[in-house]
């Protein structure tokens, strides 16, 4: 018996299908349709999506209904361990995704070249649109910065040379010196930014200079698990150019901090997505494979030529292909073989998830382009919002993007992009006609722990009756109750504070309640980098916010529970 121990699939799916039943009697008519698909075939769930034009009738009882049908399709769709059939593969499907974005990739490359040649291959609007875009992308960027403007530090994920399993700062600063092709002419005067880590690698050739071996390598591309159709594929990027990466990655966020855009805060996305779905004026627009698309003439084409060539400098441009993308697979779509055992491939995107700036770099090029769209056609920009590739533009604005975006080489997700109707949905708030309709996404196998968190989801939510229903499957024995306001690790619900002799006679009117936390997971085997831990957590101010710990890897070593005080009475916590 255990919090964090996983039920199998079966056990997992009855479950599921007890919730979504309880879904179905809670809803309307659609949400008894889907919920016989999810008793009987579930995978019919997976591909299906929902028309919310059909909710703008009968107002009240619709919009029940869209909250139960939207929650019973959101306990299946990003479920992983489902599967669409015995035969199905998601790393299959995942690779077959890789190729055809970089067939995208090739194919707005050419696009570009040829346009540049040729201006009268891309209509007036494009043209005009992409000019003011490149504008507003110089504006935003200013000059490229001395080097040591950025704030380099490393990121949380693996590295070529560093499993995920290890990857801590203290690790990563004594594992040997990797870079990519481009980074490796400039690798010398970035190093020189941090002395302390080139000393540490110092060979001891010269005395007064560092030589450092630093080896040249190329990328890897590995799948993730995304929902129950398909893995996600993402580059493991070379400790060097990791850690350069985010640092021109946080210089970004910067920049368009300063134009309105902040990519620490997803609120601004939200609130505009419930005001569209009132109003009917304010469009989302949903795009697939964003990251994956970004191709390399885009970049080259939108930024100044020092901002392009400083980010591909630090980009890895070749990675070693896994054997399920295949040689045929590549070949189906048109791209080059691989080459060597290594299989390394050349990459046709400029970057992909992985690399440390990927997420600010496609943010600059949306919020350019949106903004630009809307300034052609002398709409107001201030609707204008941008995260990543979660775009809000004023209705009018919203065909001219969806073409300017085509061209750029990105497709509109028609499914999940709101022009019309009564739904928008953003940055995890989806909202029909100003209801919150967002539903708990379930995605792993179920454990106590994932109860426990489905529990007071549903009880913050007013879904008293799915509560009941999670919490009858938790077993009694790890049952733990207390206030909200300190997370998950027990349920919600009505409980006794414990009160001890010695703390009541010193005046304190508080208590204790129970609850669980994971153990956090640390690697404490002395390491290389421990010699200049020090000079980086100074240098990138670690624990200038909370408190850290330079041992805690990824993951967790079990659970454990423990007391917490707290001096309020009531289940739920009061903000003032």
């Amino acid at each position: 018996m255990s919090w964090i121990k996983e039920r199998n699939a079966r056990e997992s799916l009855v479950i599921l299908r007890a919730l979504s039943e309880k879904c179905s009697e809670l809803g309307g008519p659609v949400s008894r349709m889907l919920n016989a698909y999810a008793q009987h075939d579930f995978t019919i769930l997976m591909s299906y999506e929902l028309d919310y034009s059909i909710f703008e009738h009968n107002f009240g009882v619709d919009v029940t209904d869209a909250i139960y049908a939207r929650q019973i399709l959101a306990l299946f769709q990003k479920s992983q361990f489902l599967k669409l059939s015995e035969t199905w593969d998601k790393s299959y499907s995942a690779a077959k995704r890789f190729a055809e974005a970089e067939a995208k990739c090739r194919d707005t490359n050419k696009r570009f070249k040829q346009c540049a040649s040729d201006p009268s291959k891309r209509g007036s609007d494009v043209s005009s649109v992409l000019y003011i875009a490149q504008r507003k992308i110089a504006a935003v960027l200013g000059l490229v910065p001395v080097l040591d403007e950025f704030s380099f530090a490393f990121g949380p994920g693996a590295n070529t040379n560093v499993k995920s399993s290890h990857a801590n700062p203290r690790i990563k600063l004594g594992v040997p010196l990797e870079c990519s092709a481009n980074l490796s002419p400039t690798v010398g005067e970035f190093l020189s930014e941090t002395p302390h880590w080139a000393a540490l690698h110092d060979l001891g050739l010269e005395e007064e200079t560092f030589v450092v071996n630093v080896s040249v390598v190329p990328g890897k591309v590995i799948f993730v698990p995304k929902n129950a159709k398909t893995d996600r594929s993402i580059s493991i990027e070379p400790i060097l150019n990791g850690f350069f990466q985010k640092g021109v990655g946080s210089y970004l966020r910067d920049r368009l901090l300063r134009s309105g855009i902040d990519l620490r805060d997803q609120s601004r996305n939200q609130d505009l997505a419930y005001e569209g779905s009132i109003s009917g004026e304010l469009a989302t627009i949903d795009l697939s494979m964003a990251s994956d698309c970004l191709s390399n003439e885009l970049v080259w084409n939108l930024l100044p030529y020092d901002w392009a060539n400083l980010l591909d400098s630090l980009r890895t441009s070749r990675v070693n292909l896994p054997p399920v993308i295949s040689e045929s697979m590549l070949e189906e779509f048109g791209l080059s073989q691989p080459i060597g055992s290594t299989r390394a491939y050349e990459l046709q995107k400029f970057s992909s998830m992985g690399n440390g700036y990927t997420f600010e770099l496609e943010s600059l090029i949306f919020y350019a382009i949106c903004y630009a769209t809307c300034t052609y056609l002398q709409i107001d920009v201030s609707k204008v919002g941008v995260y990543g590739d979660d775009l809000i533009v004023p209705t009018g604005a919203a065909d001219l993007l969806v073409m300017v975006l085509d061209h750029c080489g990105f497709s509109t997700n028609k499914e999940k992009s709101f022009v019309s109707g009564p739904f928008r949905e953003s940055c995890g708030a989806d909202y029909l006609r100003g209801f919150d309709i967002r539903p708990f996404y379930h995605k792993t196998l179920i454990s106590d722990r994932n109860l426990f968190t489905m529990h007071n989801w549903f009880l913050r939510h007013g879904e008293f009756e799915l509560a009941q229903i999670a919490k009858s499957f938790v077993h009694p024995h790890l049952a733990l109750y207390g206030p909200d306001g300190f997370g998950d690790g027990h349920l919600i619900g009505s409980h006794e504070l414990r009160v001890n002799r010695t703390s009541k006679r010193s005046g304190w009117g508080g208590g204790y309640f129970d609850t669980y936390v994971l153990k956090a997971m640390s690697y404490n085997k002395p390491s290389p980098g421990d010699a200049v831990l020090p000079v980086y957590s100074v240098y990138t101010r670690s624990g200038e916010i909370n408190p850290t710990d330079p041992d805690i890897i990824r993951g967790s070593s079990g659970y454990a529970k423990v007391s917490i005080y707290t001096l309020g009475r009531s289940i739920f916590s009061r903000k003032l």
